[in-house]
């Protein structure tokens, strides 16, 4: 789709670590949505948290710290101090990726339409991670700052529902769109079914405590594969040093933070990606990995029913299911049955979306 006139910019803000290898979806979202909208003919301006590397076509970054902050305050603080008369001059659309980042401009700039997606609920992983104190903070952030936005995504449909529940008012404005990824033009050949090969299980994430990667190893500890199966760790995070103490004697190798291109190239690898979050919202990486044919071992409430309806893994109730889970998922990755990506999470499905919602928000900006 490429439209005859031009639109204004399309500016995305985010506090995500942009650079190459850094854990999370925000930056595949950031990254897959600045592609989408270039082959529709759409600039972007990517307002970043320090260095933005490997940007897509058509792509500009304004990178407002020489260094990623991993304080989201910091950023804060870094962006209300920003000119930012240059990234908003032609702007079309702001785009945030987490509701209080609206703040940090100042009340008196004159902001084009804005729309925020919701990548879970910030305001339970801020309580999770730094306590009800500062949670209860955000949570006067954000509700001074979503009223402020002509459009709210949420990337799964329970964070949409909590969302609709806490704020009413704003439901009209609350819509579920999912994240997407770019699936590969081929899926790649797996034969997981080699004599000698071992189990092999994979995550990538963040290392904090919500992601529960210490409750992985204890499922492969407690499971009847123990001693026989290996853990890829990829990421990293305050739970670094603890998790490694806990997998000591096991076959768990932590490799850091990897370059996208090897991480596709981890999914062909592995016979599944394992993930046992607390909470969610529709990971992208269980996305990407099953775009490769690389099966999703779950649990139940972090948005993977739909991605694993077509044979894509296994969701469970609970992570006491995890060790039996991953026993049954060696068929599904050894028998060579087909793992597919529903076509409803790529970028030519969700990003159509995404733009009739600018177009909603901000219609007379293309004429």
């Amino acid at each position: 789709m490429r439209p005859e006139q031009r639109p204004g910019r399309v500016v995305i803000i985010t506090g995500a670590d942009l650079r190459r290898g850094a854990p999370g979806g925000t930056r595949t979202y950031v990254f897959g949505l600045a592609r989408f909208l270039s082959d529709c003919n759409i600039s972007t301006s990517i307002v970043a948290n320090g260095p933005a590397d490997g940007l897509p076509p058509d792509s500009q970054a304004f990178e407002i710290s020489r260094t990623h902050m991993h304080s989201t305050q910091g950023f804060q603080r870094k962006l209300r101090r920003w000119d930012a008369s240059a990234v908003l001059r032609g702007a079309w659309v702001l785009h945030f990726q987490r509701p209080d980042d609206l703040l940090a401009f100042a009340p008196g700039v004159d902001l084009p339409p804005s729309v925020c997606t919701l990548h879970g609920n910030p305001a339970r992983a801020i309580r999770r991670r730094r306590g009800a104190l500062v949670a209860s903070v955000y949570a006067r952030r954000e509700s001074k700052a979503l009223p402020l936005f002509g459009a709210i995504i949420a990337v799964d449909p329970q964070t949409a529902r909590e969302y609709e529940a806490s704020y009413p008012d704003l439901a009209r404005k609350i819509e579920s769109i999912p994240v997407a990824v770019d699936p590969p033009q081929e899926v790649p050949s797996r034969d997981r079914n080699v004599h000698g090969s071992p189990p092999t299980f994979l995550y990538a994430g963040r290392l904090s405590v919500e992601k529960r990667v210490d409750r992985i190893i204890e499922a492969i500890r407690v499971s009847s594969l123990q001693g026989k199966a290996r853990l890829l760790v990829v990421g990293s995070g305050p739970d670094s040093s603890r998790l490694a103490g806990l997998a000591d004697g096991m076959s768990v190798e932590f490799l850091g933070q990897v370059p996208w291109e090897r991480l596709q190239h981890l999914y062909d690898q592995v016979d599944a990606l394992v993930l046992a979050s607390e909470y969610e919202g529709l990971p992208t990486v269980a996305l990407e990995a099953v775009s490769r044919g690389c099966p999703v071992v779950g649990i139940h409430g972090i948005g993977l029913e739909p991605v694993v309806a077509c044979g894509g893994g296994i969701v469970v109730p609970s992570v006491e299911d995890l060790p039996e889970a991953l026993v049954k998922i060696l068929d599904l990755s050894r028998l060579g049955r087909s793992v597919r990506l529903p076509d409803s999470y790529s970028w030519r499905a969700v990003g159509p979306r995404i733009l009739d919602l600018y177009r909603r928000i901000s219609p007379g900006a293309e004429s």
